[in-house]
């Protein structure tokens, strides 16, 4: 059996810790304009280790169930954006449109999911109205009713044809076209995929903005994580 790499448990025990503490913030349950980076971040790990589902009493020493039971939610943005990045690299720009728009709906939802809770809205409420809506609809009257100060038109025409070329692309809503309607179509592809990977780097300072006040990087600086 290898030696523990202990560098390795340390980098993923301060992901872990992030992660408690995006949660915490990103639905309301600490407040970032009262607190430094120091209170928010052991408020939101001291509030996730001593944490007790509604109604239940103090757990006995030796029941585990109550204690050691952890609720894991899968975040796949990172993955999404490694595999953009990857079919830019090979110029499949119809699978980096795949992937950017995808990451893109990952961050819709993940921000209105935080904007609810944050509203006093059951996050099972929350997810219910945003799966029942349309990009467009989200984006503006969901957005903007949530308290989000509304996206910049050009970032907003962006995400929007990223969104069509991606549903195109997956719900096979091909025509036949002309040759040079076609290199017109592959080109403006290209461009799409291209501008694409700006808007993220664009979507992630609008989320530091609306979910962490502009303070994300200070944050995950107090858990030793450097981006």
């Amino acid at each position: 059996m290898d030696e523990l790499d202990f560098s390795l448990i340390e980098s993923v025990s301060r992901r872990l810790a992030w992660g408690v503490v995006d949660r915490a913030i990103s639905g309301g349950l600490v407040n970032l304009a009262e607190m430094t980076d120091e209170e928010v971040v052991s408020t939101a790990l001291f509030g996730f280790l001593n944490q007790r589902e509604p109604g239940d009493s103090a757990p006995e020493a030796n029941d585990k169930s109550a204690s050691d039971e952890v609720h894991v939610v899968t975040d796949h943005s990172e993955d999404l954006l490694r595999k953009a990045s990857e079919a830019l690299e090979c110029e499949e720009y119809w699978f980096a449109i795949l992937f950017y728009a995808t990451w893109v709906e990952h961050w819709i939802n993940n921000i209105l999911i935080g904007l609810s809770c944050r509203s006093n809205i059951p996050e099972g409420v929350a997810v219910a109205l945003i799966r029942s809506c349309s990009f467009n609809l989200k984006m503006k009257d969901v957005w903007t009713s949530l308290g989000a100060a509304p996206i910049e038109k050009d970032v907003m025409r962006t995400m929007t044809e990223l969104m069509e070329l991606r549903n195109g692309f997956v719900h096979y809503k091909w025509q036949a076209r002309i040759h040079a309607d076609k290199e017109r179509q592959d080109q403006r592809v290209k461009e799409v995929a291209l501008e694409g990977q700006k808007l993220i780097t664009i979507l992630q300072e609008v989320e530091d903005q609306v979910l962490f006040l502009g303070r994300r990087k200070s944050l995950r600086a107090q858990l030793g994580l450097f981006d």
